[in-house]
């Protein structure tokens, strides 16, 4: 019988192993991967550890030698290795889950609350972006830490522990949040020693924050108690619009409809797999308290530190959904829960299964489009001959479409269109042509960014749709910056002039040019 469990768990994790093989391959670099690789320049950049040049990367020296050696390794070319690496990252992270889950549940439980956790669809961006595949690998690596130190293997634990807890600035959550559990349980020498790395991580953040200056940029500068308040009622507020309002539910919408039929063919295989063995599964008795205050203490902790950021905010859409892996945590478990029959299924089905097929041809088909369009930038003459100090307005392309939403970054992001453009442009003054841009003194200014474009030489257009390049008078921008059309990235966007407009940039001012 043993040996005969073993083969299934074998068969299960092989065909996960597949499926996951046919979701990523494909996907490729996107956004801020770009302005990594563009911004390399000798290997020094790599090895030097020093918080003045490191950034940010400081806080995440675990996270930034496993997965950030790739973009200087491989630069542009041979994505389908990035892909193999973030194949790899979601089979470990899967693992390291099922374990943390296993503590809880039965095993088929335990693999459904890991699967759901992993590809949730609210953080798709944690799928297919390299450059955030840490931010479920993370949170998976102190969950199983924290199943070996419950199981008493307190070195291994420790060992791994550490890892997670200096892989990323947004770690404390999840190591104070899971020692809340063994505090639950009153296991206080337990709870202790799973604090104390985020402890140290804590202050080592303090540490460079005040011995460095303008390195950390995590804690708002304008922070004052009114904006803490103000950004802490928001966090709930978003939180429970992504995961259960209109914007979870538009996603899943043009998810699906973005799926192939292979990809439906794939995912209705799984579906009618999970169906079958409906019958079989495991029923749970009762559902362990300690559990779930450990990760609603994730979650609250979580909005602890995006409220002294002043920056995130629970969205389903654009790539800042990466902020909604916390949240995600707790829905997947909470799903875990529920009663494993056909009703179940179907309703994950409509939820998880078929969004995520249709999420990664979205993905795949935005990276093949990038793809064309960088062959354009870099083959198109016009560019080349672009003058000096002229500034050059970059239309289409800003981000992918999800239906009518805006969703995966492309020109949007300075950096990354300042990359693409280095070859080919002498100009440095490159911007995305939003409908939020406005002159000021002589400048486009780009509040979003907080960026300002001079514009005392030519102004160009780069049409990206038809890959063809104007020359525009200054006269004329004031025109066709009041044609532009609103990139969406919310359906609140569509409530401009309401109440809801004026709660909203009441409770964050920065949002402020999404109604613009």
């Amino acid at each position: 019988m043993r040996k005969s469990n073993r083969i299934s768990r074998y068969g299960i994790f092989a065909a996960f192993s597949i499926i996951i093989l046919y979701l990523f391959i494909g996907t490729g670099l996107h956004a801020d991967d770009y302005q990594v690789i563009g911004g390399w320049r000798d290997w020094s950049d790599f090895l030097n550890v020093d918080p003045r040049t490191k950034g940010l990367m400081i806080f995440c020296l675990p996270t930034y030698y496993t997965f950030w050696w790739a973009y200087f390794v491989l630069g542009f070319q041979h994505q389908w290795v990035y892909d193999l690496i973030k194949v790899l990252a979601h089979l470990v992270s899967l693992v390291c889950v099922y374990k943390f889950a296993r503590d809880y549940f039965s095993r088929d439980r335990a693999m459904i609350a890991s699967a759901l956790f992993v590809f949730y669809p609210l953080h798709d961006t944690t799928m297919y972006w390299y450059m955030t595949v840490s931010a479920v690998l993370t949170p998976a690596v102190i969950m199983y830490a924290h199943s070996l130190i419950r199981n008493e293997r307190t070195g291994l634990g420790l060992l791994f522990l550490t890892l997670g807890a200096f892989a990323g600035y947004g770690s404390p959550p999840y190591v104070f949040g899971l020692a809340a559990i063994f505090l639950f349980e009153r296991t206080y020498k337990k709870a202790a020693l799973f604090a104390f790395p985020g402890v140290l991580n804590v202050a080592l953040y303090f540490y460079i924050k005040l011995a460095y200056s303008g390195v950390e940029a995590r804690i708002n500068s304008h922070l004052g108690i009114a904006g803490i308040v103000k950004s802490l009622i928001m966090q709930p507020i978003t939180l429970l619009e992504a995961s259960i309002g209109p914007s979870y539910w538009l996603k899943i919408y043009y998810a699906i409809g973005s799926i192939s039929l292979i990809s439906f063919i794939i995912a209705s295989s799984i579906i009618i797999y999970l169906l079958i063995k409906s019958v079989s599964f495991s029923k749970l008795s009762k559902a362990p308290k300690s559990l779930y205050f450990g990760l609603l203490s994730v979650l609250l902790l979580s909005f602890g530190i995006y409220s002294l950021t002043l920056l995130y905010h629970y969205s389903v859409f654009n790539t800042a959904n990466r902020a909604n892996v916390y949240g995600s945590l707790l829905i997947a478990f909470l799903l875990a829960l529920l009663p494993l029959n056909r009703k179940t299924i179907l309703l994950l089905a409509l939820i998880v299964i078929l969004p995520v097929f249709g999420l990664s041809d979205h993905w795949k088909s935005w990276n093949s489009n990038q793809k064309k369009i960088i062959s354009n930038i870099e083959n198109n003459r016009q560019l080349h001959e672009i003058e000096p100090k002229s500034t050059l307005l970059v239309t289409g392309n800003s981000y992918s479409k999800l239906g009518p939403f805006s969703h995966i970054d492309f020109f949007i992001t300075s950096g990354l269109t300042q990359s693409i453009f280095k070859k080919s442009v002498k100009s440095n003054d490159i911007a995305a042509f939003t409908s939020y841009l406005y002159i000021d003194n002589g400048f486009l200014v780009d509040p979003k960014f907080d960026i300002k474009y001079p514009l005392t030489h030519r102004i160009y257009i780069y049409d990206s749709i038809r890959n063809s390049v104007n020359e525009i008078p200054l006269s004329s921008l004031p025109l066709l910056l009041s044609q532009r059309p609103k990139e969406i990235q919310h359906w609140v966007q569509l409530t401009k002039g309401t109440w809801i407009e004026s709660s909203i940039v009441a409770l964050s001012p920065r949002l402020v040019y999404l109604f613009q």
